[in-house]
């Protein structure tokens, strides 16, 4: 059970002076943290020479010190408020760069992160007029071709052997064409022994979508392959995009939705991923107003587990339910 969380410097940190509620929180319900932001690409490595772990090793060490385990997100991803300046004006050799900064950031954490996000959102939605063959057309893509994915995967594996290395994206679950892709590319480095051990469902839901049989089908295709399944940035809104302002409040009704929705994710991940295979539930965000889709859509939504007087809402007691069917 994980939480993803804020911390570093900034604005929710949960090394802020008032952050102790949080850690008591976390302390008391999750066993595994993610970094919201802070071990991604621009923090990490902000200049060409230049890696920054202070804040990370913050969030790592207070992690092994309470028994918690880290997962880490993200070594590549094609955000582009996320891909530092000198990498985007870079006129080197780019396989280089991609193996040095998977390499240096993965064998600096080796033995301390038990699990890696090694690409995130390497394939387009359904409908990109962009898209390549299924690929978003990203800097890596057009710097390096598809096989920059596979690489990634090769030298993390390379520097630390042991963590579990997963694939991850969002609209998995719903049966989109883009499963098909991210299925079609495990399948390639199944084939030809490209080391993966998982794929991450990141899971941003909503209390309407995707049914229950979409989210078992999902899942049962990674099993099939052998590989982990991780939800691993998992929110539930109680606002659609079909109907955005359905709730102004968080009404009784609201609550009991997004409970039930909970319930059935979790049961469905317990029904189908058998226990050697689960890779774990990380929610994204420890309480409401800590989630980033408020900022994202600028409406009212209570997406997460907890509300902001840190209180467990149905939503946990969904979760909870779910573990015991």
């Amino acid at each position: 059970m994980g939480v993803a969380v804020s911390a570093g410097s900034e604005t929710n940190s949960i090394f802020r002076n008032d952050g102790g509620i949080d850690r008591t929180l976390i302390q008391q319900h999750f066993s595994q943290l993610t970094a919201g932001n802070i071990m991604k690409m621009s923090y990490l490595h902000p200049s060409e020479n230049t890696y920054t772990f202070e804040h990370a090793d913050q969030l790592v060490n207070f992690a092994l010190e309470n028994n918690i385990s880290i997962h880490g997100h993200t070594l590549i991803w094609h955000s582009d408020y996320q891909i530092p300046t000198w990498m985007k004006n870079y006129t080197g050799d780019y396989a280089t760069l991609l193996q040095e900064h998977v390499q240096n950031i993965t064998s600096y954490y080796a033995g301390r992160v038990v699990s890696w996000d090694v690409v995130n959102e390497a394939f387009a939605d359904d409908g990109d007029s962009n898209a390549i063959n299924g690929y978003r057309n990203s800097l890596w893509y057009q710097k390096l071709g598809p096989g920059y994915i596979e690489q990634a995967f090769i030298a993390a594996d390379a520097a630390d052997p042991v963590a579990d290395l997963y694939y991850n994206d969002y609209n998995l679950e719903g049966g989109q064409q883009k499963f098909d892709y991210v299925l079609a590319m495990v399948d390639d480095f199944k084939a030809r022994d490209i080391p993966i051990d998982g794929v991450g469902f990141q899971m941003h839901i909503n209390i309407e979508w995707p049914s229950e049989s979409q989210i078992k089908n999902a899942f049962q295709q990674v099993v099939n392959r052998g590989l982990k399944v991780k939800i691993t940035e998992l929110d539930i809104p109680v606002n659609t995009y079909a109907n955005p302002d359905k709730y102004q409040t968080f009404t009784a009704e609201a609550a009991e939705r997004q409970k039930d929705k909970y319930r059935e994710v979790v049961a469905a991940y317990l029904d189908v991923v058998p226990p050697e295979l689960r890779g774990g539930i990380t929610v994204w965000g420890l309480y409401d107003s800590d989630s980033w889709l408020i900022d994202l859509h600028g409406r009212p939504d209570w997406p997460l587990l907890f509300n902001d007087l840190r209180q467990a809402k149905p939503a946990f007691d969904g979760f909870v339910e779910g573990l015991s069917d």
